[in-house]
This record gives structure tokens, C-alpha cells and sequence, in this order.
């Protein structure tokens, strides 16, 4: 059996293994598996999607109940969510959007 060197990490593998080490190697560049478009090392896949891609599903953290991709968590909590907070135009008092409703039946204007 001839002995090659993977050149991604280093080590010497049979040359019948390579293919399947390849397929594993921690060492490999690889694209996000959600096609985000990052390339990395495939040992940093987990941390790039827990920590760092853009395209996973998170619940709204205002409790809407909306799962949304992170790059669009962030415009949805400041802009759309009907559980953010917004000043009474009147009063200035801080209402939740969905509340705005019934406080400005109340508002002492």
C-alpha cells in the first residue's frame, strides 16, 4: 500500500483511504452546509452555525413567536415585531406595538 499525506492536515493515510479521509478530514475547507456562502475549515463548521451564520432559524426574542434567519432577526425585532416596544406619539409613554391599540383609547393625549 502506498502511504500519501493529506494535504489539508497533514496526515499520512493509505492511499485507498484517501477519499473517505477526505470525506472526514477536520482539516478540509468546506462551504456552509446552509449555503450561506463562508468557506472554512470543516472542524469550524458547528461554531460558524451556532455562533455565526446568517441563514439559521432563531425564535424572535420579544416572545412573538416568529423563527426567523438571524440576518433578518434584527431588522424583524426593531421593525416588525408586534412585541417592540415604540414611544406613544402622544404621551411618549413606551407601549408594545401590539398594546398601541388600546393605549391610545386611554391616552391622556
Amino acid at each position: 500500500q502506498r502511504i500519501v499525506e493529506c494535504k489539508h492536515c497533514s496526515r499520512e493515510i493509505k492511499s485507498c483511504e484517501l477519499a473517505t479521509h477526505l470525506e472526514m478530514c477536520p482539516k478540509m475547507e468546506v462551504s456552509c452546509e446552509l449555503e450561506c456562502g463562508v468557506v472554512m475549515c470543516r472542524e469550524d463548521m458547528a461554531q460558524h452555525l451556532e455562533q455565526e451564520c446568517g441563514l439559521v432559524e432563531e425564535m424572535c426574542e420579544l416572545g412573538c413567536g416568529m423563527k426567523l434567519a438571524r440576518d433578518e432577526l434584527k431588522m424583524h425585532v426593531k421593525e416588525t415585531c408586534v412585541q417592540r416596544v415604540i414611544a406613544c406619539e402622544h404621551c411618549k409613554r413606551s407601549v408594545k406595538f401590539c398594546d398601541m391599540t388600546i393605549h391610545l383609547d386611554k391616552c391622556p393625549k
